[in-house]
């Protein structure tokens, strides 16, 4: 029997493995640019990414504390206000929720010294400052125990180790502990200069920046100017730098907090009653109709507010009918060591009143009640 023969099979020839090379080099050729674009893409969000993160954590972490600052009596509110440190008190932490109701939070592994006022003894140099010791005075509650409001410092001082003279690292320190590292790689650039920025709120209501030449500010400068200070704006600039591609990546972080306790100034001593307000003008505002609609009280502030013993914490209003003696409150108004004070009182009753104002102190003592000469006729 014969059997076919089979063909032999049939390879690729020299051409057709050069086209097939020479597309595949092709596909290669147009490819991996795509997938290096890519890559780095991929490392420059990343990089985006991670200093705009550290920026924000940088600024919540400040927020979270500040915003609580003050609230305690016989302790300033800011003790330290400076373009690249801000030095605080508040009762922030407790050990327990018996010997310490009104903090923040609770820890019942922290000590004392973390979870009380600073002592005297243990008084050291304000953050960003050489010769400025803090504290100068033993704080007490209203009870004459060991204040339970600790102090606490964020500041910033520039890392060496980054290779650039812009960029600093944000600390934090409670009293006299240890400070810890909150967040790295920040950027200051020269032609700012600040981390922290200040306003001022007046007794309307408006706020004002301080000025940085006027910074650093502290809680014992004849001034007053840090009583006032109702808003703190941070500007965190993250920083992050990528070797591969030789490029320095910032992104920046803007917040505002509000100080809530502003309104509650806080001095060390409380000594004899505040001198009473004067200039005190009462004038009724009408609407169309001819019926009273508001009444605008008006003062000089007390001596003790802006200077003097600089100890006024408040103003209270208060009326009493022309042929009568006894004294109606009718609002209080926070010191703001302005030189004049305004209240608007929109509570009417019938009658010839007469409006009175009266400066507290932080024991709490009273001055006399200042009067405004005329009456205020609701018919």
């Amino acid at each position: 029997m014969t059997h076919p023969r089979r063909a032999p099979a049939r390879g690729f020839t020299l051409i057709e493995m050069l086209v097939a090379m020479t597309l595949t080099m092709l596909v290669f050729a147009i490819t991996i640019p795509f997938f290096r674009a890519q890559a780095r893409a991929v490392g420059a969000g990343a990089g985006r990414l991670d200093a705009l993160q550290n920026a924000r954590y940088a600024v919540g972490r400040i927020d979270r504390e500040l915003r609580l600052a003050g609230g305690v009596f016989g302790q300033p509110i800011i003790v330290q206000a400076a373009p690249l440190s801000i030095t605080f008190n508040v009762n922030l932490y407790g050990a327990d929720t018996t010997t310490d109701p009104n903090a923040a939070y609770y820890d019942a592994t922290l000590d004392t010294l973390t979870t009380e006022s600073f002592q005297v003894g243990a008084a050291l140099a304000l953050p960003t400052s050489s010769s400025k010791n803090y504290p100068t005075a033993t704080y007490t509650d209203s009870n004459g125990t060991r204040s339970r409001s600790e102090t606490i410092s964020f500041f910033l001082r520039a890392d060496a180790s980054s290779g650039r003279s812009d960029i600093y690292t944000l600390f934090r320190r409670v009293n006299a502990k240890d400070s810890t590292l909150v967040a790295s790689n920040l950027w200051i650039p020269s032609d700012t200069g600040y981390f922290f920025k200040y306003y001022r709120v007046a007794a309307s209501g408006t706020a004002s920046a301080i000025s940085r030449d006027s910074l650093p500010l502290y809680w014992d400068d004849a001034s007053r100017t840090v009583d006032s200070i109702g808003a703190v704006e941070m500007r965190a600039a993250g920083w992050h730098y990528s070797a591969r591609d030789n490029e320095h990546i910032f992104r920046t972080v803007y917040a505002k907090t509000t100080i809530s306790n502003v309104g509650l100034l806080s001095v060390r001593t409380c000594g004899a009653a505040p001198a009473a307000p004067t200039g005190v003008t009462a004038t009724v505002t009408n609407n169309a109709g001819g019926s009273p609609v508001k009444v605008a009280i008006a003062w000089t502030a007390s001596t003790d507010d802006a200077a003097g013993a600089s100890d006024v914490e408040a103003y209270s209003v208060a009326r009493r009918l022309s042929a009568g003696s006894t004294w109606i409150p009718v609002g209080n108004l926070p010191a703001r060591g302005t030189g004049s004070y305004t209240f608007e009182h929109f509570g009417f009753a019938p009658g010839a009143w007469v409006y009175g104002v009266r400066a507290m102190d932080c024991g709490p003592s009273w001055s006399t009640a200042a009067e405004h000469s005329g009456t205020v006729v609701i018919p």
